[in-house]
């Protein structure tokens, strides 16, 4: 009876050291979700910062050859590059967004599974604990059929209920 007990508890703190490494799991993953929003807005930022250099260079050659920069072709470059930037950025930004949300549902799952692990263990005690009880009920019936089983009455010992001190 006593190991079962013994073995819940041991049970339940391994589940805990579980959880407390699943925790730690789960942090570390939150660090790198800040980690990959922070590199992909910096990503974006230098996307941005190489656009607009492509951008002047682009006014700088054609003001050197001679054109205007109202050129409609000039206009259509400039138009496009801005765009492409825009674009490439923006992607920067959803995919560093997209790693964030699947190490937040990561974190989330390890979080979850600590805490199944200790109420799986804590249950699993509970019924250890109700089988230790039921094994102990169990050797007090076994030792009560061993001492006269029937109770007071079946027991013969030369006095019954019936001529219990008495005439």
């Amino acid at each position: 009876m006593n190991s079962k007990i013994r073995l819940g508890n041991a049970g339940v703190d391994v589940a805990r050291q579980q959880q407390t490494a699943m925790q730690y799991e789960a942090d570390q993953a939150r660090v790198n979700a800040g980690q990959a929003q922070a590199a992909a807005q910096r990503t974006a930022m230098e996307t941005r910062r190489q656009g607009a250099l492509v951008q002047s260079r682009a006014l700088a050659l054609a003001a050197a050859g001679g054109g205007s920069t109202s050129d409609p072709g000039i206009v259509n470059l400039i138009a496009g590059n801005a765009g492409e930037i825009a674009y490439r950025s923006a992607v920067a930004l959803y995919e560093g967004e997209d790693k964030a949300r699947s190490l937040e549902a990561m974190a989330k799952g390890k979080e979850y599974s600590g805490a199944m692990a200790v109420r799986s263990a804590e249950d699993r005690k509970k019924a250890a604990m109700v089988g230790a009880f039921g094994d102990l009920v169990k050797g007090g019936a076994s030792l009560f059929q061993s001492f006269g089983g029937g109770g007071v009455g079946s027991v013969d010992a030369g006095v019954g209920l019936d001529n219990w001190g008495g005439t």
